[in-house]
């Protein structure tokens, strides 16, 4: 870990939910960042797996070696029962100025940071995400293809390459339609008040909560993605995606094309997209 002497700050929120064989690894690859992290925030759902002890042990190592390093640990005592407001928790604890909520399940590549935190160069970005890899707990591939071009499925001409937008053209290509970001540990956000506010209603849905959240900090300014496969994700078997039905899924993206509809200035062709897309979750529901 070098020293934190570069301007931008950066909070790293590690939520926790019985995710002990991971949390050495992910804490080991938040401190050797190639780009410096100034803040971790741990907190814990109320693990029945050990990691409490895992993690107050780490934390007790960390602080020894890196006194520079600013270390919060929250440990519910109840299970929350929504991973939105854990972000929250995090968020509204971090001091810094970019935030990344680093799901402890997943992973990166040591130059994740430093490649995403160069985007906000342009003062107008409010959060850049990365290309993905996807996973099984085992770390076995589970597609051939990069999570991007999986989550694309749907996109029509799409650039391949990195690229910087305004928020509301990146609604109108596809944001609007589905949610094309890979997960949130692929994400960069700009510490801003209103994320608190974004996540109170991010916290109504089982699902989706995440791609509303994202469209609500988009139409705030420009999004930056790196095409570059900087993040894996991690999915389980056991998975809240996994568990919830097509129905309930039917009924989220509905919910969020609602919103979308009812205030961003979209174009017909994404409206019709979104028609396209609805129709399809509503045949494989049935």
């Amino acid at each position: 870990m070098r020293g934190a002497d570069n301007k931008k700050t950066v909070t790293v929120i590690l939520p926790n939910y019985n995710y002990v064989k991971y949390i050495d690894d992910r804490i080991d690859e938040i401190i050797n960042q190639t780009y410096p992290v100034s803040e971790i925030v741990i907190l814990d759902d109320a693990s029945d797996d050990g990691s409490v002890q895992k993690i107050e042990q780490r934390v007790k190592n960390l602080r020894a070696e890196y006194p520079e390093l600013k270390i919060q640990t929250v440990f519910n005592k109840k299970n929350s029962g929504n991973v939105f407001s854990q972000w929250a928790k995090g968020i509204n604890l971090a001091t810094s100025d970019y935030i990344w909520i680093a799901e402890m399940d997943d992973s990166a590549k040591p130059k994740f940071l430093e490649k995403l935190i160069r985007s906000f160069d342009d003062e107008d970005v409010v959060f850049a995400y990365s290309n993905s890899k996807l996973v099984n707990q085992n770390n076995k591939p589970l597609v051939r293809e990069n999570l991007r071009k999986v989550k694309d499925f749907f996109r029509k001409k799409h650039s391949c390459g990195s690229y910087t937008v305004s928020g509301q053209k990146e609604m109108n290509k596809n944001l609007a339609i589905y949610n094309s970001i890979p997960n949130v540990s692929a994400v960069v956000f700009k510490n801003r008040s209103v994320l608190d506010d974004y996540l109170k209603e991010a916290k109504k849905y089982v699902l989706c909560g995440d791609w509303y959240f994202y469209l609500r900090v988009a139409n705030e300014g420009k999004i930056h993605y790196c095409s570059k496969k900087l993040n894996i994700h991690r999915i389980h078997e056991k998975s809240v995606t996994k568990r919830t039905s097509l129905r309930e899924r039917f009924k989220e993206t509905q919910r969020v094309h609602e919103y979308a509809l009812k205030n961003y200035n979209l174009s017909e062709k994404a409206k019709k997209r979104m028609i396209q897309l609805e129709a399809k979750l509503a045949e494989k529901w049935h």
